[in-house]
């Protein structure tokens, strides 16, 4: 039986599937940089540049995309469908991971100690 060129394997139209994934990515990005957020504040040599910028230029920011392209993208969708009603779950969820990981790193950073260079 041929699958037609508009849907995909699953049966989900290409539209469709790219909500689905969106919805998806933003739940896992957000939860990404919350884990790697909570271990920067954990063990303290996670505290790297590479995890600041990890956290703060990619993490919360894609997880916040994702979320608010699912979002825009399901806002003329009805209410009653419960897809449509988990990836809106799935993005508001992203959203308050990344909000909550970004302000653990913004906390770490703006209470942490300088250390002077030189200084035994």
């Amino acid at each position: 039986m041929p699958i037609s060129s508009s849907y995909s394997r699953t049966g989900v139209r290409g539209r469709e599937s790219l909500i689905v994934w969106l919805s998806f990515s933003s739940v896992w990005v957000a939860a990404t940089s919350l884990a790697i957020a909570l271990a920067m504040l954990v063990h303290r040599p996670v505290l790297t540049d590479l995890a600041i910028v990890a956290v703060l230029y990619f993490g919360a920011p894609g997880a916040l995309c994702f979320a608010g392209l699912t979002l825009w993208a399901n806002r003329k969708e009805s209410v009653e469908d419960p897809a449509v009603v988990a990836q809106r779950l799935q993005a508001k969820v992203a959203i308050a991971l990344a909000i909550v990981a970004a302000a653990i790193v913004y906390a770490l950073i703006i209470f942490s100690e300088k250390i002077e260079p030189g200084i035994p």
